[in-house]
């Protein structure tokens, strides 16, 4: 019950931004081709008031809610090259995590916080391109290679991205299997930020149904798992650590470990791991135009937020 009621009552700070980005047009295997610019607008909305803390679950008293408008540029330098960036701007809303006992015990309000949000850009090469093979069980294969400079938002207690800079690898697979409709595609990556933020491996994965021409209806999956990284609270709430007595060294009356984990750990060193279900409907215009309203949700994680996130993205593609 102690690990419980600390990890309850801890400053909570969760990388809420870093895999919003959803829909059948998102970052992929396919890219344009040589002289084509894709510009791709997108936003979003999420909100939770609970989360995975370590092990345990906590339950807040108000919905954090974060909204997020960005812009990717994607163009290819050749028809296999391609030059990419996204740069956004988010919303952390005001909120009072805690307000309970007829208002005996609050937290104080959080105000609205603004920041430029972390943005990405790198070169993709398509491997293989099923749209250029000769063999219709080639799929399309992308790596791409890019950098992550850090927002200016305030990190704390919450943070609209991961407060460092850093590097990703991914690899993208796509697949139109021109049979009813039916496709898929995804990616896995790794991603490596200034210490002590941990490093992560991010994957995604989908399958996409094609309805009348122009329809699209896309399930899929995507997450992060950490590689790194401390639990929420302090280790010796955790097993095996919480097993063993260990000898209270105090200085006037204060443990000098205490002081540390509570002032000098940075919340942004900890490990977070999260799983969400995703689902999309989307539509192609005649001029190849490409809009997508998505859902997302948070089902599974380790120090993370249980979002529920909405959003629309669009991909207009232009011949320069």
């Amino acid at each position: 019950m102690k690990q419980k009621n600390v990890l309850l009552f801890l400053p909570i700070l969760f990388s809420l931004f870093p895999v919003l980005e959803k829909g059948l047009m998102g970052q992929q295997a396919w890219a344009p081709y040589e002289r084509q610019l894709w510009v791709r607008p997108f936003a979003t909305h999420s909100e939770y008031n609970s989360a995975f803390l370590a092990s345990e679950k906590a339950k807040y008293d108000d919905n954090v809610r974060i909204t997020t408008g960005n812009l990717a540029l994607e163009y290819g330098i050749t028809d296999r090259l391609t030059f990419d960036i996204t740069l956004g701007f988010g919303k952390l809303g005001r909120h009072k995590i805690f307000d309970r006992y007829l208002g005996l015990f609050q937290t104080p309000e959080a105000p609205d916080k603004y920041g430029f949000l972390d943005t990405r850009a790198g070169l993709r090469y398509k491997i293989l391109d099923e749209f250029d093979s000769k063999y219709k069980w080639v799929p399309t294969i992308s790596i791409r290679a890019g950098g992550i400079k850090k927002g200016d938002y305030d990190r704390n207690p919450q943070s609209l991205g991961d407060g460092a800079s850093g590097g990703e690898v991914n690899l993208y697979f796509a697949k139109d299997f021109n049979f009813f409709g039916f496709g898929t595609l995804g990616d896995i990556g790794y991603r490596k930020r200034e210490k002590p933020v941990p490093d992560d491996i991010i994957y995604y994965g989908a399958i996409y149904k094609k309805l009348f021409e122009s329809w699209f209806l896309t399930f899929g999956g995507r997450g992060q798992i950490g590689q790194g990284g401390y639990a929420f609270a302090d280790p010796r709430q955790a097993p095996p650590y919480n097993y063993i007595t260990y000898p209270e060294v105090t200085i006037n009356g204060i443990n000098p470990y205490d002081v540390y984990v509570r002032d000098y750990r940075p919340p942004w060193g900890r490990k977070e791991t999260f799983h969400n279900a995703e689902v999309a409907l989307s539509y192609m215009d005649s001029f190849g135009n490409f809009y997508s309203i998505f859902y997302s949700e948070t089902y599974s994680g380790f120090n993370t937020a249980r979002l529920h996130t909405i959003g629309f993205s669009a991909n207009f593609p232009y011949n320069l």
